[in-house]
């Protein structure tokens, strides 16, 4: 590196971004449109690839409507109007819409996309940093690579992922507990390979085999991905193999029943940790924000978190561009950052913690839900527009709790009569 190149990465910025991810480019454009001097280091060179199922709502375009013409020209995007949802004892409902319900990408495209684009609105992003240390001072920042680095800025923002060493350095996180984490496992194979009779369908086993966990396969423009997950708490005290074993399983008995066709390829299987107990109890401090993962920022019932870390991103850009306007870095200013991702997503966020620890813990109670949507097409378009986002837990509760009893009590008099015509 030539004398020049170092002095030019030594300069200090107003934000120092953590992460390439969807959460920190999207603080990076955050902050690049609001004139503020934003460096983005990752560890890895773009385009990389980034072990995940792929899936993202639809109403993402919606909420981002100024990215939307980008992404659709950069990206091979996959609508899906379907989604099969399956119960333990493998009934099965299937939820749909003339409009599209899901998106599916790869985040080899996706990630490299979004990095561009903070480079295209003036974001410096530097490739290759390992960032291992992180020292907060009351007058700075200050951030050390691997290879000897340093970097200093008056705001740092995490988007380092659920190892998160930011939030580690500064106390906000020491690490995401057993109960808290799920073991994913991944295959992207290309559709000449490995595909589903219908590509705009999106399938998902709750409580597959009666674990505490699910499996799912989403099609894609020009791939499949499939996977298993489960609590890593259940994992380690219930099952007796690898991750690559179980994912192997699963994708051999979809094949038999006739999910999927083709062959699963093992060189593609990767295994992963994602983040299922809700955010962080706080995500800011003196000169600190955590987004996406980092922060826990990932829906547990769904596990989807690319909609959520795109969401914190912004509004961790934005909260920290105020915040420099201001002249004042402390937490007390930068606490607006929380507030405002409460007011967005904190709800379904919650939500989705109480949901997922119901049903995965209970697999009879999801063998219910799922039999009693199967017969009540609006209480099964209901728990989808749930999962998706669309609709508020909360709000539309008392209709969920009237709706799935009456069902229920459909499902039980369906199977006393087929019982007593058997007999």
């Amino acid at each position: 590196m030539s004398p020049l190149a170092r002095e030019a990465e030594t300069n200090e910025a107003d934000v120092l971004i953590i992460g390439g991810g969807p959460a920190g480019s999207m603080a990076g454009i955050a902050l690049a449109r609001r004139g503020v001097r934003a460096r983005l280091l990752d560890r890895h060179r773009f385009p990389r690839d980034k072990p995940c199922g792929g899936g993202i709502r639809w109403s993402v375009l919606r909420r981002f409507p100024d990215l939307a013409p980008y992404l659709a020209e950069t990206v091979p995007l996959h609508e899906i109007r379907r989604v099969i949802m399956e119960s333990p004892s493998r009934a099965t409902v299937c939820a749909e819409s003339e409009d599209p319900l899901y998106l599916t990408l790869r985040r080899v495209d996706f990630d490299a996309a979004l990095l561009q684009r903070a480079r295209t609105v003036g974001v410096d992003v530097i490739e290759g940093a390992r960032v291992t240390d992180v020292h907060v001072s009351p007058g700075d920042v200050l951030v050390r690579c691997i290879d000897g680095r340093e970097f200093r800025a008056r705001i740092l923002i995490g988007a380092d992922g659920v190892n998160s060493v930011v939030a580690r350095a500064t106390g906000l996180g020491d690490g995401v507990g057993d109960d808290r984490l799920a073991i994913d496992t991944m295959e992207e194979t290309p559709r000449d390979e490995l595909w589903m009779k219908d590509p705009e369908s999106l399938y998902v086993a709750y409580g597959y085999q009666g674990y505490a966990g699910y499996g799912y396969v989403f099609p894609k423009k020009h791939h499949v991905d499939a996977g298993v997950g489960f609590l890593v708490s259940f994992y380690k005290r219930k099952i007796d193999a690898s991750p690559a074993r179980c994912h192997a399983r699963f994708l051999e008995d979809a094949r038999a029943r006739g999910v999927v066709m083709g062959r699963s390829n093992p060189d593609n299987v990767k295994a992963y940790r994602l983040p299922l107990g809700g955010p962080l109890s706080r995500t800011y401090a003196d000169r600190v924000l955590l987004c996406g993962d980092a922060g826990g920022f990932v829906n547990a019932y769904t596990g989807e978190g690319i909609y959520f870390a795109m969401v914190t991103g912004v509004h961790a850009g934005e909260t920290a561009a105020i915040a420099l306007h201001r002249g004042d870095t402390s937490a007390r200013t930068l606490s607006e950052y929380e507030r405002r991702w409460r007011a967005e997503i904190g709800e379904e966020l919650g939500d989705s913690v109480r949901i997922q620890r119901r049903l995965f813990a209970n697999p009879a109670l999801a063998d219910r839900v799922i039999r009693a949507a199967a017969v009540d097409r609006k209480l099964c378009r209901l728990f989808a527009r749930i999962a998706l986002g669309e609709e508020s837990l909360r709000r539309r509760k008392l209709t969920l709790v009237w709706r799935f009893a009456l069902a229920s009590l459909r499902v039980r008099l369906r199977q006393r009569t087929a019982r007593a015509e058997r007999s």
